[in-house]
């Protein structure tokens, strides 16, 4: 395109753009740092959710930085700050993430397809505006620096100038950002969102990770001082999430290792004052509680493959943010699963509202009396239809019938159990774990019950009654949910 023809365009009409000015951004953002709670922006948008999300996760890396820097302080100390600056590193790029996903769906609402010759930026929005976060912060402290009168005369003239640099970039970087985004606008120039990938947080891509699970020269691998750890994905759900964690807080078990992954789009799970109150009550009985802000949404079953990535014990609870569980069933799962040598063992949760409700046709269940052992389930098939005694309070009904206590626990024939599974998590990651992600669309459902299938066919898969774990009956966060996915993948479970 030609010079001409460029400006041209670009001065095209200022409604068509996407209203989000760096000067709006650069007062967001030295507004929190100086009063610590965000301002309100001049254009309410989605994207200042993850303006403030990546500001304050840079704020709070600058400070876990300053601290790592210590010399006053015992090692674990420091090895406890380098592990907090990699996780706020990870929250820190899917904040920048989220923001060019973000805005470039607001791009393609405003801007026509780019021109055939329009410059490609290296630079994304989103990047430029996380160089602008951290000139924030420099500037902040900088000006902090320059008012040190007991640091001397020369200190705070040095300061001064550097000051004064910093404020020039600043200026310049705005500016390239307000042209970014007009161009973007206009179609003359166009970003994408680059994927970070970081692979060093990923125990499944960092070679001094998985090679915890392969030892060398007969050396025993790295235990974990958990035998289970509780894998929770959440979305906006803040005081089901808080349920949750307090039915944890006294399993007989003892101390368990939870990681939640927090996909919120309207809230921080981690900053809510419930789950903050049960945070200190579990981390007073010993257990270790994780937040990882896991963003931008991929579907479920990402979801589910990033925590699986986060496990170290032998054995993964996946429990869903709505449940609430009885104080021995971590343990009576994991006893049955070590038992059984099988590939999971489930507790289907029971919606205690339908008590007065009863379906004796869907409450037909098969006991397995001997070992459990591997089990070909498909969609539609005979087996499939097991999937009834799930359904509103049927399992509560059948294990009080048959008078069947903790003291004397069944194992039952499956085709799947959702919301409270527990994990050979060696089984699961042979059988792919979650990896099949990436064939399906972000909106989806089933992924769990496909992953089950998979693992029941290798390894053997059962649930437990009495089951112990109650549904909190509350509307579905995916309430789309036409692709199911063992239909979409049936093809990968016949192959087996």
């Amino acid at each position: 395109m030609a010079e001409g023809t460029a400006a041209a365009t670009a001065s095209a009409d200022s409604a068509s753009r996407v209203e989000l000015q760096a000067a709006s951004v650069v007062a967001f953002h030295d507004g929190l740092l100086a009063g610590g709670d965000a301002p309100s922006p001049a254009e309410p948008a989605p994207w200042w959710q993850w303006i403030e999300e990546n500001h304050r996760t840079n704020t709070a890396l600058w400070r876990e930085e300053d601290r790592a820097r210590r010399t006053d302080v015992p090692d674990d100390e420091i090895v406890r700050c380098k592990r907090t600056i990699d996780a706020l590193n990870q929250r820190r790029n899917d904040a920048v993430e989220a923001l060019d996903d973000c805005l470039l769906a607001a791009l393609e609402r405003v801007a026509s397809a780019p021109a055939p010759d329009a410059r490609l930026s290296s630079e994304t929005a989103g990047a430029i505006i996380d160089r602008l976060s951290i000139l924030a912060l420099k500037i902040h402290h900088m000006r902090q620096a320059s008012q040190r009168r007991e640091a001397g005369a020369e200190h705070m003239q040095r300061c001064a100038d550097k000051l004064a640099t910093l404020v020039a970039q600043r200026t310049d970087l705005a500016a390239c950002l307000d042209r970014l985004l007009d161009e973007a606008s206009c179609g003359v120039a166009r970003f994408r969102t680059y994927r970070q990938f970081k692979m060093y947080n990923d125990p499944s891509l960092n070679p001094e990770l998985y090679r915890r699970s392969r030892p060398e020269n007969g050396a025993a691998p790295a235990k974990t001082p958990f035998a289970v750890d509780v894998l929770i994905p959440t979305c906006d759900r803040p005081a089901a999430l808080a349920v949750t964690l307090t039915s944890l807080f006294a399993q007989s078990i003892g101390a368990l290792r939870i990681v939640v992954s927090d996909q919120g789009a309207t809230s921080n799970v981690e900053a809510s004052s419930e789950v903050r109150a049960v945070v200190r009550l579990l981390a007073a009985k010993g257990h270790a509680v994780e937040f990882h802000r896991h963003l931008p949404r991929r579907g479920l079953a990402e979801q589910r493959h990033f925590l699986l990535a986060q496990a170290q014990a032998p054995y993964v609870l996946f429990l869903d943010d709505d449940v609430l569980v009885e104080p021995d069933l971590v343990e009576r799962l994991l006893k049955a699963i070590r038992e059984q040598g099988c590939g999971f063992v489930g507790s289907a949760l029971i919606g205690l509202s339908h008590a007065a409700d009863r379906r004796p046709h869907q409450q037909r269940i098969e006991f397995w009396d001997g070992p459990v052992e591997p089990e070909e389930v498909l969609p539609d098939s005979p087996e499939w239809a097991r999937h009834q005694l799930h359904s509103a309070a049927n399992l509560y009904h059948v294990q009080t019938n048959l008078g069947l206590t903790p003291g004397r626990q069944r194992l039952y024939r499956v085709a799947w159990v959702g919301g409270c599974v527990l994990f050979d998590r060696a089984k699961l990651e042979a059988a792919g774990g979650f990896e099949f992600w990436r064939e399906l669309p972000p909106e989806h459902c089933g992924e769990d019950v496909f992953a089950q299938l998979r693992v029941m066919a290798r390894d053997g898969g059962c649930g437990i009654i009495p089951s112990g774990a109650y549904h909190q009956e509350l509307a579905t966060t995916v309430p789309r949910r036409d692709v199911d996915a063992p239909r979409v993948l049936r093809t990968k479970l016949e192959a087996r």
